[in-house]
């Protein structure tokens, strides 16, 4: 029994587009659940989404920290470390606006995103805890902008694709 299977074209200009559209995809949810979990933080609700930036979390956890060892509530610490935190989603949120026309932005969203993976492990290290699943998420997230723009760099180079001529019906009527 043969089945009737039709393999994707990974080079059609389709699949090119979806790829860089589930990459900028990839970089909204980090983006998104990188807010929710400086709320959930914020409100100390113990919960934490693995697929976001760790930089920004762990810094406000670490501002609300100091701030806990010396007053109580929120403090200057944590202030000050929600306003760099919100200024790196700044980035991010411009890296995902501006990825729409100009591939670049998911580039330098992807090196930021890899920045915010070197934080993660050296937290790890420091503080000797194990976020496996958290590095793993990060590996992949990593694996999708590389694609998409990898994918993004095919689509610039595709040849343009000639307009096929509309079927002629006849000769036409002035």
């Amino acid at each position: 029994m043969q089945k009737n299977i039709n393999p994707v074209d990974k080079n059609s200009p389709e699949y090119l587009l979806k790829q860089v559209a589930g990459g900028r995809y990839s970089l909204l949810l980090i983006l998104i659940f990188t807010v929710v979990n400086l709320v959930l933080l914020l409100v100390d609700a113990n919960r934490y989404f693995l697929f976001s930036a760790s930089v920004p979390y762990y810094f406000t956890a670490f501002g609300m920290g100091m701030d806990s060892a010396f007053s109580s509530g929120i403090g200057t610490y944590t202030i000050t470390a929600l306003v760099i935190s919100l200024m790196i989603l700044g980035v991010y949120l411009a890296c995902w606006l501006l990825s729409k026309k100009h591939i670049g932005w998911l580039t330098a969203a992807l090196v930021l995103f890899c920045v915010d993976t070197a934080g993660l492990l050296v937290f790890s290290y420091i503080f000797q805890t194990t976020n496996l699943l958290d590095i793993l998420l990060h590996a992949w997230a990593i694996y999708e902008l590389a694609y998409a723009i990898r994918c993004a760099g095919k689509l610039k180079n595709l040849a343009p694709q000639p307009e096929t001529p509309a079927y002629n019906a006849g000769p036409e009527i002035p």
